[in-house]
């Protein structure tokens, strides 16, 4: 039988979010500059930058969701409750190490190893936050920060026994 858990998580939206909202702003404003001096012209812009902020107010609602099934861990990103894509597939047999962020050894990691890419799917404030280690061919040295729950822990503990540490 498999061991399951799926766990759904806040996120917080990407930078690119506040850029387009940034140049929507702009647009909205150069618009109605331009309706002022040259009426006709400044009427396209205002439009456009308002698509573009209403875009960025849909992508402002983040969450992750993580499927866990035998230690083999999907890692999702659905907008707006809506839009639902992949962003990553971590096999059991690719993970090298699962450690809490606090754990000294992480730290010290985090520190020295400052060519490794990190990729944190959280909002920055949940509870108790999961480093996981894992090489493939195409990504090596990558690691993921996972907000999870006591469940989702003692699954990946139970399925990752040697891969697995404690504080």
């Amino acid at each position: 039988m498999d061991k399951y858990k799926e766990r759904l998580v806040k996120g917080r939206p990407g930078g690119e979010v506040f850029g387009i909202m940034a140049i929507g702003a702009v647009l909205i404003a150069a618009g109605v500059a331009v309706m002022l001096l040259v009426h006709a012209l400044g009427f396209f812009l205002v439009p456009i930058g308002g698509v573009l902020i209403f875009q960025g107010i849909q992508h402002m609602n983040v969450e992750y969701e993580y499927l866990i099934v035998n230690g083999d861990i999907e890692i999702s990103k659905i907008i707006n409750k809506n839009s639902r894509k992949i962003l990553r597939e971590i096999t059991a047999e690719d993970i090298q190490r699962v450690a809490p962020l606090s754990n000294d050894r992480v730290k010290n990691d985090l520190e020295v190893n400052t060519r490794r890419k990190v990729y944190d799917y959280t909002d920055g404030t949940g509870g108790e936050l999961y480093f996981v280690v894992f090489e493939r061919a195409k990504e090596k040295d990558s690691a993921y920060i996972l907000d999870l729950d006591e469940e989702c822990v003692q699954l990946l503990e139970d399925t990752l026994k040697r891969k697995f540490e404690r504080k």
